[in-house]
């Protein structure tokens, strides 16, 4: 077998290395650009009371809205119904961590863990007590989508619908019957959630944690260390934290966050965070503050749905963005809604014409499908430049020897079309700041200006 798969791996290897005599490969090139390169706001740009009172209210939705209001709306929540189950149940498609397709018994098993007759049978409110991830299906197993396929397997794993930052209000909806998964409604999405990763929040404990004031770490690395516990927690860029003003120390806050008790009840913590790592109420959308936030975002590895704690395309822009109390949906298409939308006709000079004169640097995302893109200036070429946290960048060959072949030896990361092309990825893997013509003069490779289709300015003008 191993011989057999060495031959293979040859085979492969001769037809792609196939070229002219004299004929050189070139590498390719990705060009990042650094902090500087960024087209900052010369002032202080004012976000509007309105908009982070609406911030505020989004995120305490599920506490401030009644039970049953929010089940009577279930169905327009983003996120999959419980009965998505049943739909999962009879589905072959999905693959596991092995790259094979996910047995009958085993979804059975998932299934047969949640009594549906019982919906909705807890009824309470919570709170995220530690980082936790929001699942389509009450499983840490993932589901893949076809490995052979470019851009699918992992890390996209189907099942991760987003991550949720600790101090995350939720309303616990319905728990399975081993007593280990919550289905729950928070701000962004609906979803299966550990119970071990949150906690029942009840009205004293809620009247303890509500406050005038309310900060957001400009890192992931603002570390909550109570003297009265062992539990500490790295905050993250995008958390909500209850904060009150230290008299005796004037260059420190008071901030909240939360345990559990043995009865899973949520109890409250403190700990004492220097007022230079938390965007406070006078917090400015400028220049300064924005370097500071781009500076501890570039560079993080990808996370799809939040995956390690990392972030997607989506949730990295809307972490950047609720830093200044500005409300974004978590999906990608959904944050094309918000604000002023402009649609692209073809031709790539147009684009970057529309992109250039409507287009505000840090309040404008970019919009391909499936990925979407923060506008942050022009280069010193006059190409508009793009943050984003980005899987990577298309790639189309057209060796029909390598096509025919696939078709007995799939290869991960590499598929034919229906036309008989054949795509993959260039892997970049991290959130970058580039060109929208990145990738640009590589052969084969598609640069995100080709794809992309709409763009919206965040505040309307």
């Amino acid at each position: 077998m191993r011989i057999a798969s060495m031959l293979v791996f040859f085979f492969i290897s001769s037809i792609i290395g196939c070229k002219n005599e004299g004929e050189k490969e070139l590498p390719f090139q990705i060009k990042t650009f650094t902090l500087n390169d960024l087209d900052y706001p010369m002032d202080t740009i004012e976000i509007p009371k309105s908009r982070q009172k609406e911030f505020m209210m989004n995120f305490f939705l599920p506490w401030n809205q009644s039970a049953q209001v929010l089940l009577d709306s279930l169905e327009t929540l983003p996120g999959k119904d419980p009965s998505y189950l049943k739909e999962y149940l009879i589905d072959d498609g999905w693959y596991g961590e092995n790259k094979k397709p996910h047995k009958k018994w085993q979804r059975q098993e998932i299934v047969d863990n949640v009594d549906f007759t019982s919906f909705p049978n807890f009824l309470k409110k919570g709170i995220v007590i530690a980082h936790t991830n929001l699942r389509r299906v009450p499983t840490h197993r993932p589901g893949f989508d076809t490995y052979s396929k470019a851009g699918e397997g992992y890390p996209f794993d189907y099942f991760q619908e987003t991550g949720l930052w600790a101090n995350t209000p939720l309303l616990l909806v319905h728990t399975t019957d081993d007593k280990q998964w919550c289905y729950v409604i928070s701000p962004y999405y609906k979803g299966w959630v550990a119970l071990r990763d949150v906690a029942i929040a009840n009205e004293d404990f809620i009247t303890k944690w509500s406050t005038e004031n309310y900060g957001m770490p400009l890192s992931d690395k603002v570390n909550l260390q109570s003297p009265v516990s062992n539990y500490a927690l790295n905050a993250k860029m995008g958390m909500v934290l209850p904060y009150e003003e230290m008299i005796t120390k004037p260059n420190k806050v008071l901030v909240n966050y939360v345990s559990a008790d043995e009865n899973q009840n949520a109890h409250l913590l403190t700990a004492e965070v220097e007022k230079s790592e938390i965007a406070l109420g006078n917090f400015k959308f400028s220049g300064n503050t924005l370097k500071h936030l781009v500076s501890n975002l570039i560079g993080r590895p990808y996370g799809w749905g939040g995956h390690l704690e990392n972030r997607d395309c989506s949730s990295m822009i809307r972490d950047l963005l609720g830093t200044y109390k500005l409300w974004l949906p978590r999906d990608s298409g959904d944050q094309m809604a918000i604000g002023r939308r402009y649609d692209f006709l073809d031709g790539t000079e147009e684009k970057i014409k529309l992109i250039k004169e409507k287009g505000i640097p840090f309040l404008t995302i970019l919009r391909k499908k499936g990925h979407n893109m923060l506008y942050v200036g022009n280069s010193p070429r006059g190409e508009p430049l793009i943050l984003h946290a980005i899987w990577g960048l298309k790639t189309s060959y057209a060796d029909t020897q390598l096509a025919d072949l696939l078709d007995t030896y799939p290869i991960e990361g590499i598929h034919k079309d229906e036309n008989g092309t054949l795509y993959g990825r260039h892997i970049i893997g991290e959130a970058v700041i580039t060109t929208v013509t990145v990738g640009e003069g590589n052969r084969d490779i598609t640069s995100p200006l080709d794809e992309i289709y709409a763009m919206t300015t965040i505040l309307k003008d």
